[in-house]
């Protein structure tokens, strides 16, 4: 599990490795499920099946969807943010104070140097 500190802001999130297990072990559930006998006769009662193997591969798909679907959206939610913050401390740093006697400089020089140790 990787634990991430942004801003103050902590975040765990469980690795890639655990994602992949859960992903795989839904798979091999759908693949059991759906070698299961759609009827069978037990004594004189005979059951059907279908409608239970039918529901319990529909939740098992939807579970996969969650997963992958929860990494796609944070792994497009993280490239987005590395690319703001690219443009921000980009622009953040073009211009630089000249003279400090200023008050304006001074707050120049702060952002300047806030945006650098946001990079470090």
């Amino acid at each position: 599990m990787s634990v991430k500190v942004l801003n103050g802001v902590t975040s765990k999130q469980p690795s890639l490795d655990v994602f992949d297990a859960e992903i795989t072990k839904l798979y091999e559930y759908k693949a059991r499920i759906g070698s299961m006998k759609p009827s069978a006769d037990i004594g004189w009662l005979k059951v059907n099946a279908q409608p239970l193997i039918k529901e319990l591969q529909t939740i098992i798909n939807n579970w996969i969807d969650r997963f992958t679907s929860y990494l796609y959206e944070n792994t497009t939610k993280q490239l987005h943010n590395i690319q703001d913050f690219i443009k921000e401390v980009s622009g953040g740093i073009k211009k630089l104070p000249t003279d400090l006697t200023t008050a304006s400089d001074k707050q120049l020089l702060t952002k300047v140097m806030t945006h650098l140790r946001d990079v470090a």
